[in-house]
């Protein structure tokens, strides 16, 4: 049975909503299993282990963000050919992405393998944690092709309207890396590889649920392009992806810029900080998969001309995201200190670790409805075909982290590091919304 949705019809709360609904679900067991990962390899291998991953976070987001950025630009154009009904374009798009991913896939294991032992030095990885991070981050690189294509095929769902398929996908998946990491560092005793090993195999679980399911529900249609038009297209799907994979390269930039502010304190310092951006990950979930339901959504719209359904979508997902982030916040003001103590043997808990990361996620709280407005806003953009501008926003967000790591920290001590997470929030919302303001009246008008 088909479970394609078009959004281009019905009510845009219950539409977004249960798409959101969906994502949120699914991405909370991936997050789970990364949160339970942290807790294994906390209680397992102590505070050098948390050091060691934690270090190793923001190159891990750069890799993921490429290939995200770049899939979901790919699946924007999928998104407007449904939208459309252009099945015939959909498919063209689909094969020729296909093409383009296998390519990526091999170039970035090659790449991020080798680059990863630098990096780490580069960004003054303490010698008693280096042999760690680098073991851990190299077997993920590993996994770079089973990244790509779950991207891929779970993308094309999406933009179809089916948030189910990868929901099961991550479900099943994410109990999957937890039964292995209990397994590969419990029992097996791996130590940090097989953390890392458990990743890699849960990530080839969800690319071949959703391969299998995406070819099997899929009708094909036979397109024979002809070599003109495969330049065309190929030029098509990398104008849209590249502005968006580079988003997440200018963000990662400042991210390894803090890092490497973060690896001048202790050890304490590190491990607190990694404790608390683990929960923070978890309470950003709903974020990301508003964002990610809002491109589908608008994509599809748009396709389809309806800019009205475009605006309605918006303002709902504003209000939706707004409720979901203070809860979030609830949860990190009353709840904060109690789970960072999960992370933690009792035999390593020192006060100071635990107020580093308790003060990170009070600080956090205050302001966490700005990072709903961020994803949803920039979601918005991507979604009429404007990757342009949550490029700069990126680079806001590169600034602001860079003032308050290098010179905010100069003057209230690692507190600046805190700050310089929120200040890349709010100094991206403005600029997004004053584009998606401007935008959303141009295109209604043309």
């Amino acid at each position: 049975m088909r479970k394609d949705k078009d959004m281009t019809v019905g009510n845009p709360f219950k539409l977004i909503g249960t798409f959101s609904f969906s994502l949120i679900v699914g991405n909370l067991f991936q997050q789970l299993y990364t949160f339970v990962d942290t807790i294994i390899i906390g209680k397992k291998i102590g505070t050098l282990g948390l050091a060691a991953v934690g270090g190793t976070e923001w190159l891990i987001f750069l890799a993921n963000g490429v290939i995200i950025g770049l899939v979901q630009g790919f699946c924007i154009l999928l998104g407007n050919s449904f939208g459309e009904g252009n099945e015939r374009e959909f498919e063209v798009y689909y094969a020729r992405a296909k093409k383009i991913c296998l390519v990526l896939a091999i170039a970035l294991t090659i790449f991020f393998f080798f680059v990863s032992g630098p990096i780490l030095h580069l960004l003054g990885t303490k010698d008693e944690v280096y042999a760690m991070a680098q073991k851990y981050i190299n077997i993920i690189f590993l996994g770079i092709p089973f990244l790509v294509f779950y991207q891929l095929f779970s993308g094309a769902l999406r933009s179809r309207g089916n948030s189910r398929i990868p929901l099961l996908a991550m479900t099943v998946s994410s109990l999957c890396n937890i039964v292995l990491d209990i397994l590969f560092v419990n029992i097996l005793e791996f130590g940090i590889a097989g953390a890392a090993l458990g990743t890699i195999a849960s990530e080839c679980v969800v690319m071949l649920i959703c391969g299998y399911h995406y070819n099997k529900e899929r009708e094909k249609v036979n397109n024979l392009i002809t070599v003109a038009n495969e330049k065309i297209v190929t030029f098509k799907l990398i104008q849209m992806g590249i502005p968006i994979a580079l988003q997440s390269v200018i963000t990662s930039i400042g991210g390894l810029i803090v890092v490497n502010r973060i690896n001048q304190y202790d050890i304490t310092f590190l491990a607190g900080y990694t404790a608390a951006v683990k929960l923070y990950g978890l309470l950003e979930i709903a974020a990301s998969s508003f964002g990610l339901a809002v491109v589908a959504y608008v994509a599809q719209n748009y396709g389809a001309s309806k800019m009205d359904r475009i605006v309605k979508g918006i303002r709902a997902s504003l209000l939706m995201g707004t409720i979901v982030a203070v809860v979030c916040s609830g949860v990190m003001i009353f709840g904060g200190k109690d789970i960072l103590r999960l992370f933690i043997e009792a035999s390593d808990t020192t006060e100071k670790m635990l107020v580093y990361g308790y003060r990170f996620l009070r600080i956090l709280a205050v302001f966490f409805p700005f990072l709903y407005f961020l994803y949803i806003l920039r979601a918005a953009l991507q979604g009429i075909n404007n990757t342009i501008v949550p490029m700069v926003s990126s680079f806001a967000q590169l600034l602001m982290r860079l003032f308050c790591a290098i010179i905010l920290t100069r003057f209230i001590g690692s507190d600046g590091i805190f700050w310089g997470e929120v200040s890349a929030w709010i100094f991206a919302d403005i600029i997004l919304f004053m584009h998606t303001s401007t935008q959303l009246k141009f295109v209604s008008r043309s």
